[in-house]
């Protein structure tokens, strides 16, 4: 079946993540529908490639839309994401959409939300072979009962609009008092901290509910900071065969078909601990497409052979393969006075790619630049806040 024949739909936010799906599509000479919500500075409507866009107030009238508009179209269209809140609403309705869209699930409706509890899938992973670091789950204002400090505070529920804000390093119980008092939440999950050296996520995707599944790139950091993802990475494919058999294990599990990526965290001994699943595209995923495997594009390739085409992927020879993210890592190291202003342009000439400048979709940065500007200028004399 021709995939051209196919609508894909672009259900998210005014992100990079967004943006780099709507690239990967485009490239094919695909022209993805976007329906977006919660518009901000991040100018990604100027993408070339956006064929028709909706803007939507919130999630669930953007899923309405996209039903009446286009679920009785005669072959299914796609629908992507770049949020967990969004994979939950179409787990929700899966017998409903199941029939009239193509998009990622568990094959059950209800299953994948009970996935998307970070609590749970480190359950998982333990169960599968993974390393996890010690975790307790705690009512806000209790203090831990088993781990020692520093501790790691997270989100158990990561569909919170703040989820982010959950996270903190905590040396004693001031700072974790100083978490609970600024979050909005039951609970939090605390975890021993570890000393990481790197982070990386692994990306991948999964057909007929996790009977085939294929790894195929992840990236490292050269500069990353200690509470968050890396700003400064490279990308190179994903070879480490017994974690493969783990992670395969763990999809299956799930009965997963989809994009997704799985965090790994590495300490300063070498060791692997699970940090997260994100059932959904990962934030890189065009950097993955520049450097030679286009997951939007195969993925939906695979559902309509289904097989996953492993011929697509073409890894380009260039070594080391550098990401960076322009906007974040300015402000991270170049702001936050961590290098110098000339070591920063050099190390941007030597990138190889980059979440908003594309040399063929130029746009999206340039009036996110000036979108930020203005925002800038006008603040003080406006109400309007994004």
């Amino acid at each position: 079946m021709n995939i051209t024949n196919h609508r894909f739909i672009v259900f998210g936010t005014y992100s990079s993540n967004t943006l780099g799906q709507i690239r990967s599509l485009g490239i094919m000479g695909i022209k993805p529908t976007a329906v977006l919500v919660y518009k901000n500075l991040y100018r990604i409507d100027k993408c070339k490639y956006i064929g028709e866009r909706y803007d939507v107030t919130d999630i669930a009238s953007g899923l309405a839309l996209i039903v009446e508009k286009f679920g009785h179209e005669p072959n299914k269209p796609f629908i992507y994401t770049d949020r967990d809140d969004i994979m939950a609403l179409l787990d929700s309705k899966y017998d409903e959409l199941k029939d009239k869209f193509h998009f990622w699930n568990a094959g059950a409706q209800g299953r994948l939300n009970i996935f998307l509890s970070k609590n749970e899938q480190l359950k998982l992973a333990a169960r599968c072979g993974f390393a996890i670091p010690k975790t307790e789950v705690v009512k806000v204002g209790e203090m831990p009962k088993t781990l020692q400090y520093p501790i790691f505070t997270k989100a158990v529920d990561s569909l919170s609009f703040w989820w982010k804000g959950q996270a903190a390093v905590c040396r004693d119980e001031k700072d974790l008092q100083a978490v609970f008092n600024k979050i909005d939440a039951s609970e939090l999950m605390l975890q021993e901290y570890v000393d990481k050296c790197d982070e990386t996520p692994i990306e991948g995707i999964s057909i007929r509910g996790g009977e085939e599944v294929a790894l195929f790139c992840q990236t490292k950091n050269y500069r990353m900071p200690s509470d968050t993802y890396g700003t400064y990475r490279f990308i190179e494919p994903f070879e480490n065969k017994e974690m493969e058999e783990i992670i395969k294990r763990y999809i299956k599990e799930v009965g997963y078909t989809g994009i997704f990526d799985i965090d790994i965290i590495i300490d300063k001994s070498g060791r692997q601990f699970f940090l997260e699943t994100n059932f959904r595209i990962g934030q890189p995923n065009y950097a993955f497409t520049l450097f030679g495997a286009n997951i939007p594009y195969i993925y939906a390739k695979a559902v309509l052979e289904g097989r996953i085409p492993r011929e697509e992927v073409h890894f380009t020879q260039k070594r080391p393969f550098n990401l960076m993210y322009e906007l974040e890592d300015f402000k991270f190291a170049v702001m936050g006075k961590r290098i110098s202003l000339r070591q920063w342009i050099r190390e941007a000439k030597n990138s190889d790619c980059y979440m908003f400048y594309d040399k063929k979709d130029k746009r999206p940065l340039y009036y996110t630049l000036w979108s930020k500007a203005m925002y800038k200028l006008t603040k003080p004399f406006t109400k309007k806040r994004y």
